[in-house]
């Protein structure tokens, strides 16, 4: 007697033999995940993330502003701004990564001061808000 597995993998067998479209569609299946799994994995590889200070944001409106400028710059994926830290955190590609001197010039453009400007491999961990009691 055949356990639940073999017959499981018996019936497999004969709808592959009898119709090659189940086949066909399990291999496209199979190598859309495989490019999936792939370009997951490129994308954390080819990039770089910057931290950086900026003095001088004193509300929301500064924060969006300062957040505009540096989206405009070639290559940026993201930014994130952290109003009350002074800080921005920026994902870029790593061969279009910006000069700390480009970036300065950006902030102090926009109207603030800029800080420490740091580059990783890795992505920054960006501590969240307390809410308000």
């Amino acid at each position: 007697m055949l356990s639940h597995l073999n017959l499981k993998t018996t019936i497999m067998k004969k709808l592959f033999k009898t119709t090659p479209f189940f086949g066909i569609v399990f291999a496209i299946l199979l190598f859309g995940q495989l490019t999936t799994v792939n370009a997951q994995s490129k994308t954390k590889t080819d990039h770089v993330y910057i931290k950086m200070e900026v003095n001088g944001m004193a509300c929301p409106y500064c924060a969006y502003g300062m957040e505009k400028e540096l989206k405009k710059v070639s290559g940026v994926d993201s930014v994130k701004i952290q109003l009350k830290e002074g800080l921005a955190y920026i994902s870029t590609l790593k061969k279009q990564k910006p000069l700390k001197e480009s970036l300065a010039l950006i902030v102090k453009n926009a109207g603030f001061t800029p800080g420490k400007i740091e580059y990783s491999n890795k992505p920054f961990v960006i501590k969240k808000d307390k809410p308000k009691d």
